[in-house]
């Protein structure tokens, strides 16, 4: 019973760290979306995170550019450390299709996020459905984290590039 209790208590101690730990590189990741506004490309920004060592931290492509933030640090943090066993992805805005293909495949088990697509405009994705029941599916558990603390403020991020860009 003791080590049950013990168990638990290292368990919560160290959610409570990991959660320090993704405020303080979704920030960054936030950071960068606020840098990509600035250059005109979308807002979105990210970085990949393993050991507490930044891999890769990438802005958005200038428009039309194939690969979004998300795709390019996980891409750019492969070449930098090979396969993503135990990495983590931070991203301001919750990652499309394309971009969880990417970080899969590169063997990244981890997303951690501040605006879920349903904040945003559903054109901003392939579909504007909730995608998690697919992600569910997949041969091993993708693992993605929404942190609200941090939502307001990524939101702001793209909402004042929406409204730079509103006809």
């Amino acid at each position: 019973m003791l080590q049950l209790l013990y168990d638990n208590y290292e368990k919560h101690q160290l959610k409570k760290f990991m959660q320090a730990d993704d405020i303080t590189y979704l920030k960054q990741a936030i950071a960068n979306s606020r840098k990509s506004k600035e250059q005109g490309n979308f807002p979105a920004g990210a970085i990949v995170v393993n050991d507490g060592k930044i891999l890769a931290s990438e802005i958005s492509s200038p428009y039309p550019g194939l690969f979004h933030a998300d795709s390019k640090a996980v891409t750019q943090a492969f070449k930098n450390a090979g396969v993503l066993t135990g990495a983590t992805l931070y991203i301001g805005l919750e990652s499309c299709l394309m971009c969880i293909g990417v970080a899969y495949w590169s063997g990244l088990r981890r997303i951690v996020y501040a605006v879920p697509k349903t904040k945003v405009s559903g054109s901003y994705y392939e579909t504007p459905q909730d995608t998690n029941k697919l992600l569910q599916t997949f041969n091993e558990k993708l693992e993605t984290t929404h942190i609200t603390e941090l939502e307001q403020e990524a939101l702001k991020v793209i909402k004042e590039w929406e409204k730079q860009h509103e006809s």
